[in-house]
């Protein structure tokens, strides 16, 4: 019998399912928000990808398919992984094999931390975008006032007698340019 032949065709099987799926997922994403969401979940897959082979450690290589419910905590299996007992180090290819397993849990904590990272990063876009988008809001809304207050003064000045009308524009004009070098502001004053 083949190291092949051992393999559980049941678990090759759900494997390939699961990794079918993931590129599907993966392939599904289409805009900022979908992969926010995907990297969202994809940490936590990586995190359950990390428990699960923690799992299959302890129960095929640490404890002989003892159940999980006498598994010790994550940081014990680890030590146990990382420094192998006296009658491992006679086979070096099982403690080589212990260190890498250790090694491809410490990859999926990585991965899911990765994914949370490039969740947060996303997340400070997402939030850049909607602070861009209401601060343009806000300055179509502030151009629409101002427009209003302009027209309405440019008509309160045009109701006056046509001799005071040029005194008000002119006086107007440099109370408007007053403000707007004090202020900073780019508003326009109405034009006498």
């Amino acid at each position: 019998m083949t190291v092949h032949d051992q393999w559980n065709a049941e678990l090759q099987t759900r494997l390939n399912a699961m990794a079918k799926e993931l590129l599907q997922i993966g392939g599904d994403c289409a805009s900022p928000q979908e992969l926010q969401h995907y990297l969202s979940e994809l940490s936590s897959l990586a995190s359950a990808i990390r428990y699960s082979v923690e799992h299959a450690a302890w129960r095929s290589l640490l404890a002989q398919g003892a159940p999980l419910d006498g598994k010790p905590v994550s940081r014990e299996v680890q030590e146990q992984l990382r420094r192998p007992r006296q009658a491992d180090l006679d086979h070096p290819g099982q403690a080589a094999q212990f260190s890498v397993v250790c090694d491809v849990m410490a990859g999926a904590e990585h991965l899911s931390e990765l994914a949370s990272s490039a969740w947060l990063v996303g997340l400070t876009e997402e939030v850049r975008r909607e602070v861009d988008g209401a601060h343009a809001q806000v300055t179509r809304t502030n151009k629409a006032t101002y427009q209003e207050i302009f027209g309405s003064i440019d008509r309160a000045v045009g109701s006056l007698p046509p001799q005071v009308q040029q005194a008000a524009r002119e006086a107007l004009s440099r109370e408007f340019a007053g403000l707007q070098q004090r202020t900073g502001a780019d508003t326009e004053a109405p034009q006498p």
